[in-house]
């Protein structure tokens, strides 16, 4: 890791281009401060607050350059066909071509995310120190500290999912001189210290919100366990995962959204959402997309007329094959909510369609109002559903099927088709385009695998031999980019990918 590249700690970082809408709740009313991150700054509720609202503020810029969370989640498992006139790094991705030219360098790059680990770990550092009697309550000091934990965990292991062992700094970088580089650390040991961060958080952090407004916006211990859901699937912790995916379920008071109103989803805060990145354009905070062809922002690679005004090309249309290999059932309500023109040339995913216009009636001023969703309940159901087919108590895990599938209009499971791949490929209906598809892939070792009924693979572009998953290799993670080289010579290229970049 560059040290010059490191995270230091007296940069202002909170940028109102990338605020969080300040209406979500008061801590996200404050403005960015022009104070450097010292004992000096940390003395306050205020400065707590406004240094969480930073990271989170941090983290949407993350998941949003170089559209890394559609990229890594979406692109690289082929639910996209992408046209090489309008991205032609989307189409490396798609084949896993990950050190290809045309590939974003930035895909490969780490930097971003010390950005947002070194704010995390200055408030893991500083909060704790702040006196009890400058908070309102000692439960305001406590939620942002387990908030900036859950932040800190969320944050190692996407970035485990993507290179597998990443350096592991726990501490801020508090003189710029003295920052060091350090090594990759074994990504069991980087799962390990998310877990250990996880229970810090659960002892910070309540199931509900007492203002609606934070809904899904702000972590609180819902979000908590299904972080752990997650990783200790990932592990293979099948065991834990269930625990940790059941108290979400039957404790955090989340609720399945009727299918009649599916897009409230992807517009934001609904009872279904349980971590989601906000993105409102109606507080003023919405992602412009640029007004010309070819040039849109995520998520308009994956929209155009008549979604978008005028917009007649599309970056990302469907990849047919991919669809027709899980969406098999007729009836399927999702079919028709989350595509338009599928089978076409042209074909679109309309999940995140709630496109606004800053001029109004002049439609020359695209906004994107829908918040990105992280993880919501039916992820976790079907994450559970997983767990307990693993664990071999499959009737449990049919219930949990089913009650996604009756939601979409689908017949309950019928038993002639091996229920591993049913529940699998209804997290690939369900979560289509919601960064969840490749990992998912991965972890149940079916990235170049044949779906048991259609005998096509999942992704085309794959092949066992360039990414075999569970190969010691680890040809499924990306490379590191070589200009991370020049001036830090403790880090090593990803194993599969030395001598090929």
């Amino acid at each position: 890791m560059n040290k010059r590249l490191l995270h230091k700690s007296y940069t202002v970082i909170l940028l109102a281009s990338i605020m969080i809408a300040s209406s979500c709740s008061k801590i996200l009313d404050l403005e960015p401060h022009n104070s450097t991150f010292t004992d000096a700054y940390f003395t306050n509720e205020q400065d707590a607050n406004t240094a969480l609202a930073g990271a989170y503020a941090i983290l949407r810029n993350v998941l949003m350059t170089d559209n890394c969370w559609h990229m890594y989640g979406d692109v690289a498992a082929g639910e996209f066909k992408p046209d090489g006139n309008y991205d032609a790094g989307a189409i490396d991705v798609a084949s896993g071509n990950y050190i290809g030219g045309n590939a974003p360098g930035g895909l490969r790059n780490w930097q971003k995310f010390y950005k947002l680990l070194q704010q995390v770990n200055l408030i893991i550092d500083k909060v704790p120190g702040i006196d009890d009697n400058k908070f309102l309550d000692t439960t305001a000091k406590r939620h942002v500290i387990g908030e900036a934990y859950f932040l800190r965990a969320f944050t190692y292991f996407y970035m485990s999912r993507i290179w597998g062992d990443v350096p592991l700094k726990l501490a801020p970088d508090l003189n710029a001189d003295e920052a060091k580089n350090i090594p990759r650390s074994p990504a069991d040991s980087v799962l390990m210290q998310c877990l250990a961060d996880l229970e810090i958080a659960k002892g910070a952090l309540d199931f509900g919100y007492t203002d609606g407004l934070q809904r899904a916006v702000r972590a609180n211990k819902g979000s908590v366990f299904a972080l752990e859901a997650h990783i200790k699937a990932w592990k293979g912790d099948y065991a834990g995962s269930e625990i940790a995916a059941n108290e979400v379920i039957t404790k955090g008071g989340y609720q399945l959204v009727d299918s009649a109103n599916y897009m409230q989803i992807f517009i934001g805060r609904s009872m279904e959402g349980i971590f989601e990145v906000n993105i409102n354009d109606g507080q003023s905070e919405g992602i412009a997309l640029n007004r010309y062809e070819g040039g849109y922002n995520a998520p308009a690679n994956v929209l155009m007329d008549p979604f978008i005004d005028g917009k007649s090309t599309i970056a990302w249309p469907l990849n047919n094959t991919y669809l027709s290999n899980i969406y098999r059932e007729s009836g399927d309500i999702r079919f028709e909510k989350f595509f338009y023109q599928a089978g076409s040339d042209k074909g679109q995913t309309i999940k995140y369609a709630n496109i606004t216009y800053a001029d109004g009636s002049g439609k020359k001023q695209p906004r994107m109002a829908n918040n990105m969703n992280i993880f919501r309940l039916a992820d976790i159901i079907l994450l559970r559903a997983e767990a307990l087919n693993k664990l071999g108590r499959d009737p449990e895990a049919i219930v949990l099927l089913n009650q996604v599938r009756n939601r979409a209009g689908v017949p309950d499971y019928d038993g002639s088709v091996d229920l591993a791949s049913v529940i699998l490929e209804e997290r690939m209906r369900e979560l289509f385009y919601e960064g969840q598809s490749y990992y998912d892939l991965v972890r149940t070792k079916k990235l170049s695998s044949f779906s048991p009924v259609s005998n096509i693979g999942y992704n085309e572009n794959f092949t066992d031999g360039m990414f075999m998953n569970g190969s010691p290799l680890g040809g499924w993670l990306w490379p590191i980019d070589n200009d991370m080289f020049r001036d830090d010579f403790t880090l090593k290229q990803t194993p599969y990918w030395q001598g090929k970049y």
